[in-house]
């Protein structure tokens, strides 16, 4: 029996909200924040050549960097910081400032926080052969995907989220530029994005409780 994907299924924190309304006050309101996360080795360097593409446009832009790994995480800083590009620390625990190109996710169970922060969420291990990563995190809190060409991993869900018009599909760092800015400059389109992301999500809900519904009677017997 096929029950669905228990990823549809994830449940957001209840303060969720609230954390992100905080932590958005220490990266700018005003500023358009756009993140980039899960990103491997070999990808970053492609996000910031994307960063340096939107800056030349939209110079306010603030890039919430999350590497996938922790052990990566000064080296990514070091990358960041060698490009030029001013860098604040999560485990800094000091806000942005006018002057503050990357705000460095460094710390570990806050991903779903990062994501419900940003304006337009970019879905890192799909610019490289990694095969992705999961788009429906930032899809269940109304946040635009995008994402490359690398999708093995997610590739019914990553083919659903275009089917519905929740996400958009980069071939590389020249083009992941150009969509970011294209959603960061309307604020019509991430809406519809985002709803359209959040409703696909919630129609595929439902897998956790038909897997139960099954297996527990033979637990129970």
């Amino acid at each position: 029996m096929v029950m669905g994907n228990l990823k549809f299924d994830q449940q957001m924190p209840d303060d969720l909200a609230a954390r992100a309304a905080e932590l958005r006050e220490q990266l700018g309101v005003t500023r358009p924040v756009w993140i980039a996360a899960s990103t491997h080795e070999g990808e970053e360097e492609l996000v910031l050549d994307a960063f340096a593409r939107l800056r030349e446009t939209r110079p306010d832009a603030l890039l919430l960097l999350v590497p996938r790994h922790p052990e990566r995480f000064p080296k990514v800083a070091d990358l960041a910081r060698q490009r030029g590009f001013r860098v604040v620390r999560r485990t800094e625990g000091r806000a942005c400032d006018a002057a503050t190109d990357i705000f460095l996710g460094d710390t570990m169970g806050e991903l779903p926080l990062f994501y419900a922060s940003a304006d337009v969420a970019f879905v890192g291990g799909s610019l490289v052969a990694t095969g992705g990563h999961n788009m429906l995190e930032p899809a269940a809190l109304g946040v635009p995907v995008v994402f490359g060409p690398y999708l093995f991993n997610f590739a019914e869900i990553s083919a659903a989220l275009l089917a519905a018009g929740g996400a958009r599909q980069v071939t590389d760092a020249r083009q992941l530029g150009q969509v970011v800015g294209e959603l960061l400059a309307d604020t019509a389109q991430r809406a519809r994005m985002g709803e359209a992301g959040r409703r696909l999500v919630a129609e595929n809900r439902g897998a956790l409780q038909r897997l139960l519904a099954l297996i527990t009677p033979l637990i129970e017997g």
